[in-house]
């Protein structure tokens, strides 16, 4: 009796293509006639002295990314082009714009998250059916991103379309089908008609929005009140409403100029990346002539009613720049409050001995989730402390957070911050190990400075921290007005001059009754 996965011995000459039925119900098309053992007709065999010698050739994919290895290049009118080749068969590239929500003015609100909703999605040269199929070709992964001061357009492909990739990032990004908008009047009641479908579309999301989601969003608005970062990064359905074709193409054409790009290219060739981008970015003039105002850090609050199962609060303060010196110690900081979820597998690895997890999440079962707020901009930062636990629980909520906002750099020991930076930086390099993570690090970096810091660098900088950085970055940010942003039954709940008052006093005084 033959079993399953058991071949015949032999099969007689003048059985050949007369397999039992079971078997192929079993094995399928390919029967016993097709020995494992033997080479198929027409297939070379592997040849172990090439693959060892290819081996050998390609460069070590594990190996840090150093300064040397980059490749930066300006073009005659200030746009920027950073590479580096790994030697790997697959490839990265982005277009990184100095544009977001913090440049948008009254009458363009919102119109950077909707650019990105309808990225992709037909140009000046393509359809978005021709455009959508012909991405479909590349077999590549293609994306978009806006944030408060970036709009991030990225793919993942194939070395051998890294450059058709990149020219379909530059289409998308810099000749969008809306600036086509009033090429006749049917045209442009379509594109109003669409935004007005996006509107509704942008209404639904906003009623899931999570706490969380919430607290961050209200946070940037009271930190930065009424200017830049504190504007909307989310488009409302009554935003979508508001804008017209007209004002989203001049929103797309205000911040095409050569000093608010950078392009980004990881196992693509420099020479010819630099050629491509000056292909498509030598039109742009130098710079829009229209200045970028600087934020302005105002703190505050905003508190907002909520009646669902949870209560959110976060307190933060003005912090680091992209430039500024202490920012290597704020990161560290971070890494040594750490923080998390009530819920953890455990391990090691996990931030479990976190000053956010001893202090808070070990003692108080109501807590679920404790974590630190870290945004670094160009211009500014914010720093601080971000908890959520059971609505009920909203008073005694705000005092938690205010309390370890007010102690985040006290009681420090050698064996604490040793963690923590070991901590940051194999974090460091874990997160660099990624083509995607290392394309927007690089992208970013060259855009905001115009340089790149790599990764040992970095490290050694972290290496170098001492308690008493810590102590003097934590008191450089209490020192600011507080921020504080609430969600939840707000009965009960200090404040602000209350918090504000405590956080000045750095005393840990119970507030909530």
């Amino acid at each position: 009796v033959m079993g399953r996965g058991t071949a015949p011995a032999a099969a007689p000459a003048g059985a050949r293509g007369m397999a039992s039925m079971a078997w192929r119900m079993i094995h399928g098309a390919f029967d016993f006639e097709a020995s494992m053992k033997t080479m198929m007709p027409g297939v070379g065999g592997l040849d172990a002295a090439a693959i060892d010698a290819a081996q050998k050739q390609a460069p070590a994919q594990t190996r840090l990314v150093e300064k040397s290895d980059v490749k930066i290049s300006t073009l005659e009118n200030g746009a920027r082009v950073v590479s580096i080749d790994q030697g790997a068969l697959t490839s990265s590239v982005g277009m990184f714009w100095n544009a977001g929500s913090r440049y948008e003015t009254q009458e363009s609100a919102g119109a950077a998250h909707v650019m990105e909703l309808l990225a992709f999605k037909g140009s000046l040269k393509r359809s978005k059916l021709q455009m959508t199929r012909d991405m479909e070709r590349l077999g590549a992964n293609f994306g978009t991103a806006s944030t408060r001061d970036v709009i991030t357009f990225a793919a993942d492909g194939m070395r051998s379309n890294a450059l058709e990739m990149f020219h379909t990032l530059a289409e998308a990004s810099m000749h969008p089908a809306i600036l086509d908008y009033d090429r006749e009047p049917a045209y442009t009641e379509a594109m109003q008609a669409g935004l007005t479908e996006l509107a509704g579309y942008l209404d639904s999301q906003s009623k899931k929005k999570d706490p969380d989601t919430i607290v961050m969003e209200n946070l940037h608005a009271a930190a930065f009140e009424g200017n830049t970062l504190g504007l909307p990064m989310w488009a409302a359905g009554s935003a979508a409403r508001r804008l017209t074709p007209q004002v989203l193409s001049d929103y797309v054409r205000s911040y095409q100029s050569g000093d608010r790009v950078a392009v980004c290219g990881i196992n693509v060739e420099h020479e010819a990346l630099v050629d491509a981008a000056a292909q498509v970015l030598s039109g742009l003039p130098p710079s829009s002539g229209v200045p970028m105002a600087k934020a302005r850090y105002t703190g505050g609050e905003r508190r907002v009613a909520g009646s669902g199962g949870s209560a959110a609060v976060s307190i933060a303060f003005e912090a680091c720049t992209w430039s500024d010196d202490d920012l290597v110690a704020q990161c560290v900081l971070n890494t040594l409050l750490g923080g998390g979820g009530s819920f953890s597998s455990g391990g090691p690895g996990k931030g479990m001995y976190t000053k956010l997890y001893t202090n808070c999440l070990n003692g108080n079962d109501w807590l679920i989730n404790i974590s630190v707020v870290n945004q670094v901009y160009q211009d500014s930062g914010l720093f601080g402390i971000s908890a959520t636990a059971d609505a009920d629980r909203l008073p005694q909520l705000v005092d938690l957070v205010m309390q370890q906002c007010a102690q985040m750099a006290k009681g420090i020991s050698s064996q604490q911050l040793s963690r923590a930076k070991n901590m940051a930086a194999s974090g460091l390099l874990i997160n660099l190990e990624s083509r995607g993570v290392l394309c927007e690090d690089m992208g970013r970096q060259v855009l905001a400075t115009g340089t790149y810091v790599d990764a040992a660098e970095l490290v050694a900088q972290i290496q170098k921290v001492t308690v008493a950085d810590l102590e003097r970055v934590a008191e450089r940010m209490l020192a600011k007005r507080p921020t504080v942003s609430i969600y939840g039954e707000l009965y009960g709940a200090p404040s602000f001059l209350e918090i504000e008052h405590s956080l000045k006093s750095n005393t840990t005084q119970t507030l909530s009754k």
